[in-house]
Formats: C-alpha cells, structure tokens, sequence
C-alpha cells in the first residue's frame, strides 16, 4: 500500500482549487467574453499577463494546465487585470457561489497565497 505524500497532497489541492475556481468563474460567463492583450499591465506589477502566465508555469504547472481550457484562461485573465481591491472582491465572490472550491482554498491558504506572492514577484523575470 502506498501513502500519498502531504506535498503531492497540497499540490493537488492546489491544482483543484485553482481548476475548480477558474472553471465555475468561466462556466459562469457569457460564452463569448474578451480576452486580454499578452501585453495588457496586471496592476500592482510590472508584469503583463503574459508574463504572469508563463510566471504560473514555472512557479505552479500543476495549476498552468488548466489555463489551456479558453474559459478558464478568459476568467483568468479578467480577474488578474482587475485592480487589487476588486480582485479580491472577485474572488471572494467566486468562493461564495462555490464552498467546496472555498474549502480547499481556506484548508490551503497559506500556500496559495504564498504561491500568488511567488508569481507577482518574480513574473518580471518571464
């Protein structure tokens, strides 16, 4: 019998946390939604969103994957322009309509916040 190790554990936390937010954000949008220039500024960095994506790559593949389904990399890049109070607000908003997803999120915060701090600091680098 093999026992899944705590970090394979939280790594797919993450990953469904991240998947399950992103895809009921999307599933929650009008099918035709605009998406964002690689080059559109994310506020509150010097990064574009291209490069926070390919910052997400690095740094979370386990969660980048998910952004190959248009939806969900749509969701993702509206919510990440959003200026920081309002992606907060969006977000929270997110978890309300989907505990399940908040559970895991809440049960793991302090990775994935650590995880969102990695990205917005290094995405200059991408």
């Amino acid at each position: 019998m093999t026992t899944r190790r705590p970090r394979a554990r939280v790594t797919r936390a993450l990953a469904l946390a991240a998947a399950g937010l992103g895809t009921a954000a999307a599933l929650s949008l009008p099918a035709a939604t605009a998406s964002a220039a690689p080059q559109d500024r994310v506020p509150g960095t010097d990064c574009t969103t291209a490069q926070v994506e390919r910052a997400v790559t690095a740094t979370s593949p386990e969660v980048a994957g998910y952004l190959d389904n248009p939806r969900v990399r749509g969701e993702f890049e509206r919510i990440v322009l959003l200026p920081e109070p309002q992606r907060t607000e969006e977000v929270d908003r997110l978890l309300q309509r989907n505990p399940r997803i908040a559970a895991l999120v809440q049960q793991y915060r302090p990775i994935v916040d650590q995880r969102v701090a990695l990205i917005y600091a290094t995405c200059d680098r991408y």
